[in-house]
């Protein structure tokens, strides 16, 4: 389904020039089109010019040069397809727009080869970013283990929000001196894959926080990022004090050549 539709569109047919009114149809694979047929492909508009025959995809012939006179489809308005899941085992072409990793995609080239991934080509521009289903995971206190001597930790919600793996406030007690070292770890509900690279930011929210240096290292199996461990650098002694995790699944922008 396209973004927007358009029907009875009057244009002048191809090489005939006449101004006939011509409705817009769906392009399909083993039709042939006459001079001046409108086609709607992904979302945009294309105008036969000549008589095309079956097969003849909308993009690739948009974007080809042809001889003169030769039969093709002249692009016409430009729209884009409703955003679906990308899949390494499907062809893309033109205006498509596809979710990966967070992100939401268009593809601004004729086709790309199966397997071509919106995170590893430029070819694909990204439109925006969402929250990913492993990000938008419920978390709380029993996701964190293996706390260090004379730590304890939980994770709170506030009044607004449901802490999610993506966004959650920590609440940790030091009963007594503690040296530099992990504190505890967390396990997300829903693993990430390794390929996002997962940001792992904290946000301290009092001074003895900032003293304590606390960092977050992702733990990495099998492919996936199933979690991540709460370091300090700063040690501290006996206090409570209140932090801000964030994950955030990175999109790679690697250009190719």
């Amino acid at each position: 389904m396209a973004i927007f539709e358009v029907d009875n569109v009057v244009v002048g047919g191809g090489s005939a020039g006449s101004g006939a009114t011509c409705r817009v149809s769906d392009w399909t694979q083993n039709t042939s089109y006459s001079d001046g047929a409108i086609v709607l492909f992904n979302g945009s508009q294309y105008v036969a010019c000549g008589t095309v025959p079956a097969g003849l995809i909308p993009p690739l012939e948009y974007y080809t040069p042809l001889t003169p006179s030769h039969p093709r489809w002249q692009l016409a308005a430009r729209g884009r397809s409703l955003p679906q899941a990308y899949s390494d085992n499907q062809t893309y072409y033109a205006d498509q727009v596809v979710t990966h990793l967070g992100g939401v995609f268009i593809l601004d080239a004729p086709t790309v080869a199966a397997g071509t991934r919106p995170s590893r080509d430029k070819r694909w521009t990204r439109l925006s970013e969402t929250l990913t289903a492993a990000e938008s995971e419920q978390i709380g206190s029993g996701d964190l283990t293996n706390f260090a001597p004379s730590v304890t930790a939980a994770i709170i919600s506030s009044s607004d929000e449901v802490a999610r793996v993506r966004h959650h406030r920590v609440r940790m007690t030091i009963s007594n001196v503690i040296p530099n070292g992990a504190l505890y770890t967390c396990k997300f509900p829903k693993a990430i894959p390794s390929e996002a690279r997962p940001q792992l930011t904290i946000q301290p929210e009092d001074q003895m926080g900032f003293y304590m240096l606390l960092t977050a290292t992702a733990i990495t199996s099998g492919g996936q990022i199933t979690g991540y461990v709460l370091n300090n650098q700063g040690g501290a002694g006996p206090s409570t004090i209140e932090f801000t995790v964030y994950v955030k699944e990175q999109i790679d922008q690697v250009h190719s050549s």
